[in-house]
Order: structure tokens, then sequence, then C-alpha cells
């Protein structure tokens, strides 16, 4: 049985380890990256009828979608997204072009249905025709045929005279679609449209008439672009950041927690391959924020192997053998780390239906790697864990991170009061924590009256240009620059490696129909040579409003459902002084960008969410372990309550303290080391685990101590006067 199991646990590995290492390579040339990594842009168009007073209907915005995917294909664009959104809209996103501004413009036009004679002359339009009469039917040989119908007439007989016995050719753009031979004059108004058409061609070629040559213009009310150089670099830096991360991960949990950490290494790296093969399977599109969720999914990942390997540490201490430790740990670990991920999902699900374009594939990435987390690092970890103490290579409670000095006999009696860990009294200054928290709050407060946020213009509108020029620029030349193309930006910086990034915001729109863009773009490559690459990001007045309406309820949304949650699993009280905490924590980091002038946008809100969702997980844990201690604690006093408090933080200090190291590195790294375009995304992110981790320990146990002090202290007091009741020191009721 033993050789069974040792054969199992190195087979399971090997197994693993083989099909990883020959998909792995499949896998990752296979992904699609974002715009934000392969260069290209993206666009959200507002359709309008061409004529006044049009209706535009679902099957019109399908078929202009379709046209503008033809176009980019005929343009040699690879796999051009573009796909209808609501009631008036079209997203479109175009990868791997060099010239922006060409592709945007042959997209730009409305689509445009014409027939035309031999010569070329445009001899009708698609106007011209009844919206919906045109039908497929069939002649005598049961060969399919198209039924239409023309406004006026006259026109018709005049085009029919004209062209008899030539072909009238029906162009959608300058695609010919059909060719029909004019056969007679047609004067009803009505005429067939014949040829070696199958069904689906047919029905194809009808439906383009009966939706009148597509009739709609498209304004663009929001677009993103990045070059390719600028992508490449973008995806060249943030790899890098990831790589360094995910190595300072593994070698923790290596070096801290021993076996627990090797077969955490193991399924941290299956978890990994397993989220990259998702994306595969899935088609999805992997953007420069869902790289960055990647590493931070892999510090919050962890946590699941920290959260068990602390509870086996406790439960081998107690004196339980290893496999029983291992039974009690994982039982008892297991419902902090589902109720954990579960309000990390609720957050990212809010985020990815609130979001698009890159936030969506963070938001994505988010969920994908809590429900692998789960199945990895909870299922598969425990599986082989199992395997190896039941085979007996690990006998040494060192091997484990336990002292043998550590692990109380089970027939001592006194095993209750000897504690393994320090008990700090945080409780105890609740107050200093408390004032230093509203401290910071009030200065965010009186700062966002005075000066209000630093909106970007995915909240303030405008045109946001990020230029790469491979070299080392003054701000001085770069104003001179702009001034040259006739623009003034509102704030312009200088950063990136070397003092080589211009960051230029315009209140305004840039004028693309004018070439403002494209004037600034061509003045720096005049001066700079090929390797300027730009950024550039530009929202319309409408749908900034709308973007920051979304950004509001999206928290709001994501806020009642923790809460929902939370009441669930926990008291109301947990529930409160959980939604305070996380309020705390986002409104802190608000309060610094307040504070520093700092850029808010549309990463930002994602960067909030996430601190939500990272916040409760990490508050949740000592709300479990609170919860757990009250029902073995006869707690009559306040005092005792505050003693369980403090128990309760310090035992589970030590999850706190490295799974906070783990993200926070992981995030730290990113700041660092990671592309400009997600640097400010990283220091919210980094600021946010930061306050989250303070308020985990510092505030949210003590709110919930201060609400539950009135309940005990009744409690106290009902107990009190049925005790001198029971003395006869006070009359009986």
């Amino acid at each position: 049985m033993i050789i069974k199991r040792v054969t199992a646990f190195f087979a399971a590995i090997i197994i693993a380890f083989t099909i990883i290492g020959i998909t792995t390579p499949s896998i990752l040339d296979g992904i699609k990256l974002g715009l934000d990594l392969k260069g290209g842009f993206e666009i959200l168009y507002e359709a309008k009828p061409v004529i006044e007073g049009g209706e535009i209907t679902k099957e019109a915005l399908r078929e202009t979608a379709k046209s503008l995917e033809k176009r980019a294909d005929a343009y040699g664009v690879a796999e051009p997204e573009v796909t209808p959104e609501g009631d008036n809209r079209i997203r479109a996103r175009i990868a791997g072009v060099s010239n922006h501004e060409k592709v945007k413009e042959i997209m730009r036009k409305p689509a445009e249905l014409t027939f035309r004679g031999p010569d070329g002359t445009v001899e009708m339009h698609g106007s011209d025709f009844v919206e919906g009469a045109a039908v497929v039917s069939y002649d005598q040989l049961n060969e399919p045929m198209i039924m239409i119908e023309v406004k006026e007439k006259s026109k018709l007989e005049a085009v029919s005279k004209k062209l008899y016995k030539q072909p009238l050719a029906i162009y959608l753009d300058e695609e010919v679609l059909s060719a029909p031979i004019v056969q007679a004059v047609l004067t009803d108004g009505s005429a067939t449209i014949s040829g070696s058409y199958t069904k689906e061609e047919a029905q194809e070629l009808a439906d383009v008439i009966n939706l009148g040559a597509l009739p709609l213009k498209l304004e663009e009310k929001y677009t993103q672009s990045v070059g390719a150089t600028l992508g490449q670099q973008s995806l060249d830096q943030t790899l890098l950041a990831g790589t360094l991360a995910s190595i300072f991960i593994l070698l923790f949990m290596l070096i801290l927690y021993r076996i627990p950490g090797v077969i955490a290494c193991i399924t941290l790296i299956v978890y990994s391959w397993a989220l990259l093969l998702i994306f595969y399977w899935m088609n999805a599109t992997l953007t420069l924020p869902g790289i960055a969720a990647f590493v931070l999914g892999i510090g919050m990942a962890v946590d699941a192997n920290i959260i068990t390997a602390e509870r086996i540490r406790e439960e081998m201490r107690s004196g339980k053998s290893l496999l029983s430790a291992l039974k009690a740990g994982s039982k008892n670990s297991f419902r902090t780390i589902m109720d954990a991920n579960v309000t990390t999902i609720v957050a990212a699900a809010v985020l990815y239906f609130i979001g698009t374009g890159a936030i969506q594939g963070f938001a994505l990435t988010l969920i994908l790697s809590n429900l692998l987390s789960m199945l990895t690092n909870v299922g598969f970890s425990r599986f082989l864990l199992q395997l190896l103490i039941k085979s007996g290579m690990v006998k040494k409670s060192e091997l484990m991170g336990v002292k043998a000095a550590d692990i109380a006999s089970l027939s001592d009696n006194s095993k209750e009061t000897k504690q393994f860990y320090r008990i700090f009294n945080f409780v105890k200054h609740r107050k200093l924590f408390f004032s230093l928290s509203i401290g910071v709050t009030i200065i965010g407060i009186v700062t966002m009256l005075a000066f209000n946020l630093n909106y970007g213009v995915d909240f303030k509108a405008g045109t946001n240009l990020d230029i790469s020029v491979g070299q080392s620029i003054t701000k001085e030349r770069a104003e001179q620059i702009f001034a040259e193309a006739g623009l003034a930006p509102a704030t312009l910086t200088i950063g990136g490696d070397n003092n080589s990034r211009i960051t230029a915001r315009f209140d305004k729109v840039l004028n693309y129909a004018d070439g403002d863009v494209n004037r600034v773009l061509e003045l720096f490559k005049a001066q700079y040579g090929d390797k300027v690459s730009p950024e550039e990001n530009t929202v319309d007045p409408g749908i900034a409003q709308e973007l920051g309406i979304k950004a509001i309820v999206s928290i709001i949304i994501a806020s009642i459902g923790i809460i929902v949650l939370v009441m669930l699993r926990f008291e109301w009280r947990f529930a409160l002084a959980a939604i305070i905490a996380l309020f705390h924590d986002a409104f802190m980091v608000v309060s610094v960008f307040s504070i520093f002038r700092l850029e808010v946008n549309l990463p930002f809100v994602a960067a909030i969410l996430t601190i939500i969702g990272y916040s409760i997980n990490d508050t949740i844990v000592i709300f479990d372990r609170i919860r757990e201690n009250l029902r073995f604690a006869k707690i009559k006093t306040f005092e005792q309550l505050e003693h369980l408090v403090n128990v309760s933080i310090s035992q589970t200090l030590s999850r706190s303290i490295n799974t906070g190291i783990t993200v926070l590195v992981a995030s730290l790294i990113l700041l660092v080391l990671g592309s400009e375009s997600i640097k400010l995304f990283s220091l919210a992110m980094t600021l946010g685990l930061v306050f989250g981790i303070y308020s985990t320990i510092f505030i949210a146990s003590q709110l919930w101590l201060i609400m539950k002090k009135r309940e005990i202290n009744k409690k106290a007091s009902i107990e009190e006067e049925a005790e001198k009741q029971d003395k006869g020191e006070l009359p009986s009721h």
C-alpha cells in the first residue's frame, strides 16, 4: 500500500509536468494578445441613420458590423473583432496594424450599397428599395432567386431601359455581390434577381438589400490605440516583472513551509498552466491588466496553501498525528478559503459586466484564477499532501515546519494553556488606529472638496496621448513639438525609462478629420525616427459620463453583494464591520490619489474593486477564527471578548503577514518593473494591499468588538441581576 502511494505521488507529478511541458509552447503561441500588447486600436462607434428620421434596427447594426469586419479583412488585418453593443453601438478591436489612421479612415465611412452599370456609373442606391421587400423565392427549376421592390417605379423603368441586356452589378462598398443581367424593361416597380445562387447566398443578398444599403453612419465615441513597438515594450516589461514575482512567491513558499511549500510550488505551476489553457480554449484575449491580474492571482492563490499549512501546523502542535492534523487542518481551512474566494469572485464579476476591453480581461483573469485556485491549490494540493503523508515518506514534524518541542502530548492536560504564538494586545490601541484612519480620511475629504479628484479622460472626456520616442527628451522640447503641431496639452509629463515617454492630456477630443494626432506623430518621427510609438485614448463626453456612472454603480453593487454574502455566512455585525473596513481601504487609496493629484481612470476603478475583493478575503480569515473561537468560549465580560479577539488575530497573524507579503511583493515588482501603462494601476493595488492588511488587523475586528460590546454588557447585566435574585439581594418579579 505504501509503495502504491509513493508511486501514485510521483506519477501524478510526472504526468502533470509532462503534460505541462508538452502543451505549454503551443498554448503560449495560440493565446491572443490584446491591443495593449500587440499594437492596434479599439473604437466604440455610435451608429446613426444616414437618412434623417431613419430607424436603427438590430439587423442593420449586425450587418454594419459585418461590413466593418470585411473592410478590415480586405486591408489585411488578422482576426478583427467587430461586435454590436446595445441598440446603437458597435465596438471594433483591430490588432497588429501599423497605419492606424488609414484603417480607421477605411472603417469610418458608412457602408454603401450601390447598383452600377458596366462603365461603373452608379444607377441606383440601396435606399431606393423598399425596406423589407426583398424575399427569397424559387423559379420554375426550383433555383433560388430574390424578389425585390423599389420605391419609385419610374426610376427602375429608366435604368432597365438604359441597361437592357447588360449587367447591373450590385456593390457593397467596392465589393461586387452579384452582377445580374437586365432581361426586360421593368415598369411595375418590381423585379427578380436570379443566378447560380445557393439558398444561403440568396438569403444573404436579400438581407443586404432589405437593410437599404446598411443606412448607418458611424461616429467615434471612444478610441484607444497602441503602437506595435510600445505594445511589445509593455509585454516584455510586464512579463519580466511577472516572472520575477512568481519566482519570489515559489522561493518564499519553499523556504517558509518546507514540504507544504514544495506541494504549493507544484500546484501553483499547475494552476498557472491551467489558467493559460483555459484562456487558450476560450480563445480569450490576454491584455496588460490581464497579465497583472495573472501575477496577482498567483499571489492570492498561494493564500489557500498558506491557510491550509498554518491550520495543519496548529493541529500538529495540539498533539495530533500528521494524518489527523492533515484531515482536521484541511477541514477547518476549507470553509475559510471558500468564503474568501467567493467574495473576490463577486467583486470581479461586477467588474467584468461593467468593464470594457482590457478591464474585462483583468476581471475575467481574476474570476478564473479564483475558481482554478479552488481546484489546484485546494483539491490537488491536498491530494498530493495526503499521498505523501500516508506513504510514510514524511515522518519528522520539522519537515512540516513544526518543531518537535512545540508538539503537546495528548495526555498532557496543560496543553490547552500552552501557546505556540505570541498574543499581541491589538485591541488596547484601537483608538490610536481609529484616529490615524480618521485623520487620513479627513485630509482626503478636504483635498477632494478643495481640488476634486484628478480625473483622466475616461471620466472627464478628451484625449490622452502617450508617446515613446526611444531616447531622452525634455519637457520643454516636447511642449515645443506640440506647439509646432498647433496643439496645447492641458497637462504634459515626462517619464518612463531614461525620460523617453511623453504623456499629454487634452481636455478636448482631438479632431481626427483634421489629422491632429497624425500631425503630432509626424513631427516626433521627423525628430526621433521610427522608434516613435504612440498610445492614444480618446473618450467622448457622453461616454465619459456613462463610464463614471458605471464605476460608481459597480462599486455599490460589488459592496452590496459582499455584504449579503458575509451576512449569510456570519452575523450582521461581522458584515457591517467588514463593509466599513472595505470602504476604509478604498477611501484611503482614493485619499492618497487625491492628496498627490494622481490620475483616476478605469484601471484605477479595477484596482479599487480588486482591493475590495482582497480586503474582504483577508478580513474573513480573522472573522472566521473569531467565530470558531466563540463556539468554544464562555464569554461573560467585555474584557474576555477583548482577549478572544486578540487571540484570534494573533492566531491568524502569520497567515495575514505571509499572504500579504506574497501579494504585496508581486504588486511592488509590477509597480517598479512593469509597463508604464499600468504604473498607476499597480500603485493603487500596492496602496490598497497595504491598507487592506492594516485594516484587517487593526480596524475590522475592533469595529466588530465595539458593536458586540453592547450585547455583552447587556448579557452580563442580566446574569448579574439573576445572580442577585438567587442570593435574595433583589426582590423577584
